[in-house]
């Protein structure tokens, strides 16, 4: 009987671990859609699973080379960044205060006036970017949004890291999908 009892007890907290999983997973998601929450509005609408969701970090110049792609001449700040690339080939980007703090740029993008973005997958010996983005401008306070409804998706993508370019030099990036404290 205690045998019994035990193993109800052991099936009525998995059933309830269960619950609470489903009941936090669809409070996550919304549905779908841009229902309830306002998240998919925000980002267009649902077009399609997110496949990566990522902070940036913004690059230094002691900053490792990924895919052959150098961090930019001088140190950067950002005071926010995030990346979110759907299934469905929706990249959206956004920076808030991507500056170089030192003169002669003092708290300005100083020559950079666009910024772009690539995906790059797998190993590190692998130069090639999955698809990258069209230049953006930038403003003054290091502010810019980039916004790609037909980015390719590869349909395999180990390790993906997205790197921002500056000016449309894809032989460089001012900030890198991760984070810095």
């Amino acid at each position: 009987m205690a045998r019994y009892l035990r193993l109800l007890v052991a099936v009525g907290v998995m059933a309830a671990a269960v619950a609470v999983y489903a009941g936090v997973a669809a409070g996550h998601d919304g549905g779908g859609g841009g229902g309830g929450d306002g998240h998919g509005d925000r980002h267009g609408g649902d077009r399609g699973k997110a496949v990566l969701e990522s902070s940036l970090a913004p690059s230094q110049t002691t900053d490792p080379t990924f895919h052959g792609v150098a961090p930019g001449g001088l140190p950067w700040v950002l005071n926010r960044g995030d990346v979110e690339l759907k299934r469905k080939g929706r990249l959206e980007l956004r920076v808030r205060g991507l500056v170089i703090p030192v003169a002669p740029a003092n708290g300005t993008p100083g020559p950079v006036t666009t910024i772009s973005a690539s995906l790059y997958c797998g190993a590190d010996s692998d130069s090639t970017a999955a698809d990258t983005t069209q230049a953006v401008p930038i403003s003054t306070n290091g502010n810019a949004r980039i916004r790609d409804d037909s980015f390719t998706v590869p349909a395999t993508c180990l390790a993906p890291v997205i790197l921002v370019h500056p000016n449309g030099d894809a032989t460089h990036y001012i900030a890198v999908s991760g984070w810095r404290s």
